[in-house]
């Protein structure tokens, strides 16, 4: 498939939210209903094997994409400085400690005794090789997260620094993204047929793009002795086929189970948990259009759609959202109000703001039909026609970067756990994504200092800030629902969900 420029920027940026495969993921969700069957529960894999299922595959094992699809296939595998833990909480991984020198640097000193899966050992010269590729490569999409970064600088053989050009209280979030190889990796990293080294508990056996991707313990890894001798991760796109499969015994472990299949799952016995996605859905503005470019149109717009009616048209696994953010977001704004649906004051504002009689162009990706069909339905109550086209993700994201309508829905994902990765891309003037074309000089002000203030207070009274400033002064969209992520296994298995969404095999627990 041709991807155009766009699309190639988001990738390149892929970890700042907006990727096109929340779209499918979406629709795949919350808007079809399938069939399972109901056949008897077959005996579980051995649990010195395990099977996880996944509803997609990777292209490449590519240790420099952050496509959040290609890292659940790589975590495994790869290590990264430091990580986060299942709250989001940032804890050591290959680096044992770090400290501020001062606000332009951080030194880091190396966890010693870490092997590489072909046998070597951990070195400078690997944390060198994997900035270096993380941070110019052509098939790396850090380049842009790590920009902020000077150079990097080997004190001794146990500590190195990171100089960066301005404060950056995100470093570390940052470098949680990076994953760390050897200083002779291969230059086809970003090949279908690329064999990866990491660090990791778990090394590479073999892979089809596709289909599946098998790994074996590594016996010399530095931590505990990972759990499983031998893990086979399955591919099985189709929503039904896959909940079969894992019914009838051919998996030990489902990932992303799907909302309509959930009680399907636990009436045959198998445990279903949940925890959020951080992933938020939103109606976004184009200021610049006609229709949109008062605050009265976009505010009398938002008044005319009911929130609480189609987060409940989409199950109990949606839930509404005051905010760009999620509420477990450092930067999320308790003060926010949530959504407020007024009929009557919709149609007063339609009338002093001529938004009356106006037609709306509403674009989103095919698949969306029930969210299209709502928000139609509630504007032709205040006398607002909207046209609503379903596009292809090829279509979609062209018009999105060309601002050829007035309205459309988006998605956003908090990778770094902190609402100034949203802000800085979406809301600055600047921003790669301000799909808007929203400009406030105040707001890029704030966003400024949440990008560069270094004391944890000071930053979140900017973040909220300006998230009440986008969300209830100047309206510049109606954030609308997030969602569930659901995981299904077998009585062998129990697990506590990562709120990041990775799958770590060790984080499992064996009963």
């Amino acid at each position: 498939m041709i991807v155009n420029d766009f699309y190639r920027k988001i990738l390149s940026y892929g970890f700042y939210g907006i990727f096109l495969l929340i779209f499918a993921w979406v629709s795949g969700q919350l808007f079809f209903e399938k069939q399972f069957l109901t056949t008897d529960v077959q005996q579980v894999s051995k649990i010195d094997q395990l099977t996880v299922i996944y509803p997609y595959g990777a292209s490449s094992l590519n240790p420099f994409d952050t496509s959040p699809f290609i890292r659940q296939w790589t975590a495994n595998i790869y290590e990264s400085l430091v990580r986060y833990d299942r709250d989001m909480k940032i804890k050591p991984a290959l680096v044992i400690s770090w400290g501020l020198v001062d606000e332009n640097a951080w030194e880091f000193r190396l966890r010693p005794n870490v092997k590489f899966h072909d046998g070597s050992f951990l070195d400078m010269d690997d944390i060198l090789k994997s900035f270096e590729i993380a941070m110019t490569g052509h098939d790396s999409q850090l380049v842009g997260i790590l920009e902020n970064i000077e150079n990097v600088e080997i004190v001794n053989d146990e500590i190195f620094r990171v100089n960066t050009k301005k404060p950056d209280p995100l470093l570390l979030s940052k470098l949680s993204m990076m994953y760390v190889v050897p200083s002779e990796i291969q230059d086809n990293y970003a090949d279908e047929d690329f064999i990866p080294v990491g660090t990791g508990p778990y090394k590479f056996s073999d892979f089809e793009s596709g289909s599946y991707f098998v790994v074996n313990h590594f016996p010399e890894y530095f931590g505990k002795s990972p759990k499983f001798d031998y893990v086979k991760m399955i591919v099985i796109s189709d929503k039904s086929e896959r909940v079969n499969a894992f019914l009838n015994g051919e998996a030990d472990f489902l990932s992303f189970v799907s909302f309509d299949a959930a009680d399907a799952v636990m009436e045959r016995g198998f445990t279903v948990t949940s925890i959020p996605s951080l992933e938020v859905q939103f109606l976004a503005f184009n200021l610049e259009s006609e229709v949109f470019n008062d605050v009265l149109s976009r505010r009398a717009f938002s008044l005319a759609v009911d929130q609480k009616s189609l987060v409940s048209s989409l199950g109990k696994y949606a839930k509404p959202v005051s905010q760009f953010v999620s509420s477990g977001v450092f930067g999320f704004n308790p003060e926010i109000d949530p959504h407020e649906y007024n009929l009557k004051e919709a149609q007063n504002l339609a009338e002093k703001s001529d938004l009356k009689g106006k037609t709306v162009q509403f674009h989103l990706t095919k698949g969306l039909d029930v969210l299209g069909e709502h928000v139609r339905k509630q504007l032709q109550k205040i006398d607002v026609y909207v046209v609503v086209s379903y596009l292809s993700p090829a279509e979609f994201l062209k018009s999105f970067e060309e601002g050829s309508a007035d309205l459309y829905f988006a998605g956003y994902k908090s990778d770094l756990g902190d609402s100034a990765d949203f802000l800085n891309s979406f809301i600055k003037t600047d921003g790669q994504y301000n799909v808007w074309n929203y400009k406030n000089s105040e707001a890029d002000e704030l966003v400024n200092t949440a990008l560069t203030e270094m004391d944890p207070k000071k930053r979140l009274k900017a973040l909220h800030e300006v998230m009440k400033m986008v969300v209830e002064d100047d309206v510049i969209g109606i954030p609308l629902f997030e969602y569930d992520t659901l995981y299904g296994f077998a009585d062998k298995i129990s697990m506590q969900p990562r709120i990041d969404g990775l799958i770590y095999f060790d984080e499992l627990n064996v009963k």
